[in-house]
């Protein structure tokens, strides 16, 4: 119990020192939960609800993996398209080099897409007056496929929100729109990952027949008119109507661990929620795509040498991803270890980043407890 209590005491710790107002810390092993903690509140300065196993969390960047990369595997596994496609076989864009680049590219940022642009500016003040988020949406798309690259297809690893808003084109092309293909799918149903949750301004009311469920405020925005909160927290997201293939994902600390505890089992050969194929997400963690000077495989970072977000202890064949509101999961397929750390950090301001030593720290310590 030692070591579960500084584990608990750093949790404790960062919230109190107002790294993040809510934090929900879930390990696992094999399978079974060893650590659950719900600490502090919603909102800033002890406002809002408690935070609890029902809080839903902005995902951020956690959607690019829990639901963009499902999406595209399951097309892939049943051949409706293949990761050396061609982009510009299915979206038409401007550039040449991008236009023949395969879309696997997308998958490890390696396009030379730039990291960033704020296509939102001068769209979002317009779309929240009128809520056409429709027009803004395809004005966005049209603005990805003039923006030229910044390297050559392979030469640099950027990590690029812009090759997934891309990638959701071009799964698209093949399938229904991604919110209507998330919802089909059997893990979707059976757990509570979702996009647009928010019909009042802190709370909304879940699944039928459920209680209602609190949601973590992000940030105090201007921009928006006050708090976010229950809406997505990314600007680009937002003014496309809040499902884009880069951000727009909430959901439980739960949900997510499971999410990662199903990848276990599929790599392990055993059933999974997800419905995928353990060839397939072997293929996708597999070492054979990162980047000479890079880290990422298929839709996933892995461990760097130094300075890792995921700590010192995740083994070579880990994955995990991070989001910009203060989210993480890594995984160790061969530990059949997950750990989860849902936060709010960027509440009030995104411009606190403590969170970039807590992480580690959190990961190194429930390492430690788990063999104690």
């Amino acid at each position: 119990m030692g070591k579960w209590f500084e584990v608990r005491q750093r949790a404790h710790a960062a919230v109190d020192e107002g790294v993040t107002p809510a934090l929900a810390l879930r390990v696992a092993k094999g399978g079974e939960v060893r650590c659950a903690l719900d600490l502090g509140q919603t909102h800033p300065g002890g406002a809002g609800s408690p935070c609890d196993p029902e809080t839903r969390f902005d995902l951020a960047s956690l959607t690019k993996p829990l639901t963009t990369w499902t999406w595209l595997l399951h097309a892939v596994q049943r051949g409706a398209l293949a990761l050396d496609t061609p982009i510009g076989q299915r979206v038409d864009v401007l550039d040449r080099d991008l236009s023949t680049c395969p879309v696997h590219r997308l998958l490890t940022h390696t396009t030379g897409l730039p990291a960033h642009r704020a296509y939102f500016e001068g769209l979002l003040p317009h779309t929240r007056q009128t809520g056409r988020f429709i027009e803004s949406k395809r004005l966005v798309r049209s603005m990805i496929a003039r923006t030229p690259l910044d390297d050559a297809p392979g030469a640099v690893e950027v990590y690029s929100d812009l090759g997934f808003l891309l990638l959701e084109q071009v799964l698209e092309s093949v399938d229904r729109p991604l919110e209507a293909c998330w919802t089909s799918l059997a893990f979707h149903e059976k757990h509570r990952l979702h996009f647009r949750p928010l019909v009042g301004p802190t709370l909304s009311p879940s699944v039928e027949g459920e209680h209602e469920f609190a949601l973590a405020a992000t940030e105090q925005s201007p921009l928006r008119g006050g708090m976010v909160c229950g809406q997505v927290h990314d600007e680009n997201a937002w003014t496309v109507g809040g499902v884009a293939g880069h951000a727009g994902l909430f959901g439980r600390a739960d949900d997510v661990l499971n999410f990662g505890v199903a990848l276990v089992d599929a790599l392990h050969g055993r059933s999974n929620p997800l419905g995928l194929e353990t060839s397939l997400v072997e293929e996708a963690v597999s070492r054979r795509w990162v980047h000479p000077r890079g880290s990422r495989v298929l839709g996933w970072d892995t461990p760097s040498l130094h300075g890792s977000s995921a700590g010192q202890r995740f083994g070579p064949h880990s994955f995990g991803h991070l989001g910009f509101t203060g989210t993480s999961i890594w995984i160790d397929p061969d530990a059949e270890v997950v750990i989860v750390l849902l936060t709010n950090r960027v509440c009030p301001s995104r411009a606190d980043t403590r969170i970039r030593a807590l992480r580690p720290a959190l990961h190194d310590a429930a390492w430690a407890a788990l063999h104690d």
